[in-house]
């Protein structure tokens, strides 16, 4: 993969299944209400949308939790990416039961399967 990316800015689309309720506010760092204008700077060039919240009353259905992360035009690939997934791990293996999907795939809360994933989705554009 190259040192750096060029054209368009990249996009993945996440989903988070938690039965933790405030893992919203964790994963944005956010105190105020989160709305589908939050969003959250992971490090330059690498941002995440909060794009919505499934909220179930039933007992043992997990909450799902969906953002889309934006990796820029103008960005060092392998430090975004090392980055992000480390980010997205550090606030997700609190909890054994919670269960990530990126782009519709779901991977093992463990930084390096996140950050392997994250290359392959970009590599398939």
């Amino acid at each position: 993969m190259s040192e750096q990316v060029r054209g368009k800015p990249m996009k993945l689309s996440i989903q988070v299944e938690t039965h933790d309720s405030n893992l919203v506010s964790n994963l944005f760092e956010s105190a105020r209400s989160i709305s589908g204008q939050t969003q959250k700077t992971i490090s330059e060039e690498v941002t995440m949308r909060f794009e919505g919240l499934e909220v179930s009353l039933a007992i043992d259905v997990p909450s799902i939790i969906t953002a889309t992360l934006y990796i820029g035009e103008h960005v060092a690939l392998p430090i975004a990416v090392t980055v992000l997934s480390r980010y997205l791990y550090d606030k997700l293996r609190r909890r054994r039961d919670n269960k990530l999907r990126i782009n519709g795939t779901q991977v093992e809360i463990n930084a390096e399967k996140i950050e392997q994933l994250i290359i392959v989705n970009l590599k398939e554009g």
